[in-house]
């Protein structure tokens, strides 16, 4: 049986740009070095005020971990959720920033636990 998974949240892919950045290592002044993508452009995808068009996204490609599909297919997804919610077809909640995430399971006692917790600094697993 299939599971559609449906958040009630969008995250910009200025966001996962961030994040990516932060796990190569790489600054936004390197980053704009190496893709020929202006340091301005660049904070401005992160700050979610612009959006990643084909030609940037073949330009991270030759940099970044992910290829230019990833990075459309994030753009797609979050105008998507935009134009549903312009359309009030489903509410979703805007986040232009993603400081972390945590998934928690529930055991029959419906006691529930931390099985994995994720920031932008460090990955924990464990504690249940």
């Amino acid at each position: 049986m299939a599971t559609n998974f449906k958040p009630d949240y969008i995250i910009h892919p200025g966001v996962f740009l961030k994040e990516e950045m932060q796990a190569i290592k790489i600054t936004q002044k390197e980053l704009s070095q190496r893709t020929g993508i202006s340091k301005t452009v660049i904070n401005e995808i992160i700050k979610g005020k612009r959006n990643i068009n084909a030609d940037i996204a073949v330009k991270l490609e030759k940099v970044m971990y992910s290829g230019a599909s990833y990075w459309l297919n994030l753009q797609a997804l979050y105008d998507e959720a935009l134009a549903r919610n312009k359309l009030g077809e489903q509410k979703y909640s805007v986040e232009k920033t993603f400081e972390g995430w945590q998934i928690t399971e529930t055991t029959e006692t419906q006691k529930s636990s931390e099985i994995f917790t994720y920031n932008n600094d460090s990955i924990v697993r464990g504690a249940a």
